[in-house]
């Protein structure tokens, strides 16, 4: 052996800690040895050594099947790799123009719209916008939700907090500064509502979203809306690698780093139920219960880059909005299931082959002791 492999050897194991790995295995089988080899000496001082071993060797494995069964059950114990969203492509612009030569869009893009939100709701070209939706479609409590800017409540709640506050306290405001406040308040509520999406409405104002589609102003093919709320993993995967991709996201520069996520829709995987009835719920049970194998799943998380706003001291972080001069990026995963209970279920039945095993011996053991002493037996 070269004093490099020895070297090699020597750091590993000194990369290793005694707390964590040595302690924890040591516990491991001395507790083992204790459990099991108690149980092995007990059988083994009744039943002969090599009769014993098979009857514990038996017994290990057999709770063995049984410990890594409730593992496959519950999700519990030996794990595997768990579901997650990877990112397939990337398309930057109209994922809709197919004649595009310079920046091709995946196929299955082909359905969604253009990102552009219409002028007026309608035109089949483009996203209707959503607080246009709000507005001429909502009802009177979701316009006052969704579409409104109580300048009263803003001031009333300003200015009780800056009567709560010391005299010396920085952030006392004067009768002029609190004016001011509250048109910023305003101001940053107003962008919130003019940046409502298609994803956030179908969150809170389902029907809304339901109806436009119904009527033909919002076609999207073969794909699905999806709620903020369902498309939380895969936003948080696409934001993921939007910050580690070469597209300037991440960086520390006085253009905006930060991006908008816009909507998210969906294609493919399991049926969904259509309502919460009870026949409803045991019949969409069946029929994805029975699927042999489980259908490509695809989300598009749409994001566009935000306007840069230079921070205020002592403020809270302006609201991003949305910059019309950069185009629409959309970011195209499909879902990989993983081998969440794979190794379980590896374990189960390794463990019961060896069980079956075991038990086979102990069988073929028996006959041949039942097969010597009636030989014993009829002999004069």
């Amino acid at each position: 052996m070269s004093m490099g492999s020895i070297l090699s050897a020597v750091s590993a194991l000194g990369a290793i800690s005694f707390d964590n790995e040595i302690r924890g295995l040591l516990t491991v089988l001395l507790g083992s040895a204790i459990l099991m080899g108690s149980v092995w000496l007990i059988i083994s001082t009744n039943t002969g050594f090599r009769l014993g071993s098979l009857i514990a060797i038996s017994a290990i494995f057999g709770w063995t099947v049984m410990m890594a069964f409730i593992w496959s059950l519950y999700g519990i114990g030996l794990q595997g790799a768990r579901p997650t969203w990877e990112v397939q492509a990337i398309h930057i612009g109209n994922p809709s123009i197919t004649d595009n030569e310079a920046n091709p869009p995946p196929e299955i893009l082909d359905d969604l719209p253009n990102p552009v939100t219409c002028s007026t709701l309608g035109d089949g070209d483009c996203l209707p916008k959503a607080i246009q939706i709000v507005r001429v479609m909502g009802s009177s409590a979701q316009r006052a939700e969704l579409d409104s800017i109580d300048a009263g409540t803003i001031r009333a709640e300003l200015t009780a907090f800056n009567d709560a506050l010391a005299d010396d306290d920085p952030r006392k405001l004067v009768d002029d500064e609190i004016e001011s406040e509250v048109q910023r308040l305003a101001e940053e509520q107003r962008i919130r509502n003019e940046d409502l999406t298609l994803s956030e409405l179908k969150g809170v104002a389902p029907d809304l979203t339901d109806e436009v589609e119904r009527r033909g102003w919002l076609d999207l093919g073969d794909w699905n809306l999806e709620t903020t709320q369902a498309a939380g993993e895969a936003i948080t995967a696409a934001s993921d690698y939007l910050a580690h991709a070469n597209l300037g996201f991440g960086e520390t520069d006085e253009q905006s780093n930060s991006f908008v996520v816009l909507d998210a829709f969906q294609q493919g995987g399991k049926p969904e139920r259509l309502n919460n009835g009870v026949w409803e719920r045991v019949s969409n049970k069946v029929v994805t219960s029975a699927m042999p194998r489980h259908p490509t799943n695809y989300t598009v998380v749409q994001v566009q880059r935000s306007i840069y706003k230079e921070p205020v001291a002592g403020q809270a972080p302006p609201p991003t909005e949305v910059d019309p001069r950069e185009p629409v990026i959309s970011v195209l995963m499909e879902r990989n299931l993983g081998r969440f209970r794979l190794p379980s279920i590896l374990v189960t039945i390794g463990s019961g082959l060896l069980f079956l095993a075991s038990l086979l011996m102990l069988h073929t053991r028996d006959l041949e002791v039942r097969r010597r002493l009636e030989g014993e037996g009829a002999a004069p």
